[in-house]
């Protein structure tokens, strides 16, 4: 940002909007902005409380990892996302997006017969 800035002689702004952030001190430093222009509003604010759910596998292989991470990932959805509660699943590529989707849909159905237990 730094950088587009000082090839270009007018301002950069930003609006960002995203959920809470735990490191918006940090984030916004990155970005070049000043404490004064700097906003982060913190979870107990929001109209729907937000519940964070981290978890991982101690697995070197990548490809090998996010094979392995399908399985509690419908698991942790089943347990957490109950009654129709969203729940947002981050993977790190497009690719990855359509695999898990998948992946996910198929434990659904096997579980629950014709009607999967959450809806992508």
């Amino acid at each position: 940002m730094r950088y587009i800035a000082s090839q270009d002689e007018n301002k950069i702004r930003i609006l960002a909007l995203s959920t809470s952030l735990a490191n918006a001190k940090d984030l916004g430093e990155w970005l070049g902005a000043t404490s004064h222009g700097l906003f982060n509003f913190p979870p107990g604010v929001r109209p729907v409380p937000l519940e964070i759910h981290i978890q991982g596998l101690d697995i070197a292989n990548f490809e090998a990892r996010m094979q392995a991470m399908t399985k509690p990932t419908y698991t942790a959805i089943s347990l957490h996302a109950k009654n129709g509660k969203p729940a947002i699943v981050y993977v790190p590529t497009r690719k990855h997006v359509t695999l898990t989707a998948v992946d996910l849909v198929t434990y659904g159905t096997t579980d629950s017969g014709d009607k999967p237990i959450f809806v992508l």
